[in-house]
């Protein structure tokens, strides 16, 4: 069965016979979803305030750019849409720290509060479920180039900052939150030791 007959199916929620599965299958409280990282979802890696971060830097040395990656900063209503149009009941995301505060501490952009509350808001709307993964490989570069970013303690701090400010922003709907991703990929300009 190729995949655009599955999305079809899934569109329809015909989903009885795709691939010998149907929902009855599935527990009754199986949650159905997708999931996206900022870095390859969002876009917009230089607009209204966003800083580099850590998997930027490594991917430009690499000549891969997360510049445009899926746009999806621009065109997340159209996205949740077509999620709600699937069926999905649930969408992960990741935030990029450095979309709303920069330097990784300090002064909070509002620009970059107002994406994520907005893509929050369309979920809502649309009845899917907002799952938040705090960090997914795009630590601030400036806490990278400060301290070696998570190969100090110092990170604790300004990791705490930055949670209290998700919480205190997006914690009166979001009810689902993962701390980290791929913690043993953590790009970085300091060599991770094998034994973390």
């Amino acid at each position: 069965m190729s995949r655009l007959t599955l999305m079809r199916a899934l569109r329809s929620r015909v989903i009885d016979g795709v691939l010998g599965y149907t929902r009855s299958v599935f527990p009754q409280d199986f949650v159905f979803g997708a999931a996206t990282s900022a870095y390859q979802y969002e876009g917009a890696a230089a607009e209204d305030g966003r800083s580099p971060t850590i998997w930027g830097t490594e991917n430009e040395r690499q000549r891969y750019r997360g510049d445009v990656a899926a746009y999806g900063y621009h065109k997340y209503k159209g996205d949740v849409k077509l999620m709600a149009e699937t069926g999905l009941e649930a969408y992960r995301f990741s935030i990029s720290w450095s979309r709303f505060i920069p330097n990784g501490r300090g002064a909070v952009i509002q620009e970059g509060l107002k994406y994520y509350n907005n893509v929050i808001d369309e979920l809502a709307k649309r009845g899917i479920l907002p799952h938040i993964m705090l960090y997914h490989l795009d630590l601030p570069q400036a806490l990278e180039d400060e301290y070696d970013g998570w190969l100090s303690t110092r990170i604790v701090e300004d990791f705490t900052a930055y949670a209290d400010v998700c919480f205190r922003e997006f914690g009166d709907r979001v009810l689902h939150w993962t701390t980290l991703a791929e913690p043993k990929s953590i790009p970085s300009s300091t060599s991770i030791p094998s034994s973390i």
